[in-house]
């Protein structure tokens, strides 16, 4: 049996949904929906980091910072990797070449990597790109999403660049709709 991608997959659901909406718009008269306001642009914050698992919390001393996070989540017992990062941006860097660095740096790590789309968004009401990508470990294909930005920082500091990225095996049901929680987890980066 052969499956087709998970991206092929999320993009038949969204193309559907796409495509009931307009049916229903069209249905009802083709109401115009008001304008979308731009999400707020919300600054990194200079205090402490911390981080909350399980019910614990991890609170940094004062004046440590977090550079690189990498873990594993686990989703019915199904492994997906998480990684952010956080640099200082150097003056006359750009999102595009900060993109191509990072995109470097996953190429070094998996030559025969694929970009499969590349995509503007938003990041804490921050201008972002997001790019989805594949590779090969050993006979297992992998699936990714990699979504940066350049964001400001309270008190006039320099802006920081903000890297977050996900990998999951796209064959594991359970991970079917990944992609989505992940985006979800990024849009809610904000809440307080």
């Amino acid at each position: 049996m052969n499956r087709t991608s998970i991206y092929d997959r999320l993009s038949e659901r969204r193309l559907a949904q796409e495509a009931a909406a307009l049916a229903e718009q069209q249905a009802a008269g083709a109401v115009q929906a008001p304008l979308a306001q731009p999400e707020p642009v919300v600054p990194l914050q200079d205090a402490p980091s911390s981080f909350s698992f399980a019910g614990f919390n991890l609170l940094l001393p004062e004046g440590f910072r977090f550079r690189d996070i990498q873990m594993t989540l686990e989703q019915n017992g199904e492994p997906v990797a998480l990684a952010i990062q956080r640099r200082d941006v150097h003056e006359g860097a750009t999102l595009d070449g900060l993109l191509a660095q990072a995109l470097q740096a996953l190429r070094v790590l998996h030559p025969e990597l694929r970009l499969i789309r590349e995509r503007d968004c938003t990041l804490a009401g921050s201008a972002a790109m997001a790019v989805d990508f594949r590779f090969s470990l050993g006979n297992a294909e992998r699936h990714g999403r990699l979504v940066v930005s350049i964001v400001p920082v309270t008190g006039g500091q320099p802006p920081q660049w903000l890297s977050l990225s996900c990998v999951v095996d796209p064959l594991k049901p359970s991970l079917s709709a990944w992609l989505i929680d992940f985006d979800t987890m990024l849009l809610g980066m904000t809440a307080r």
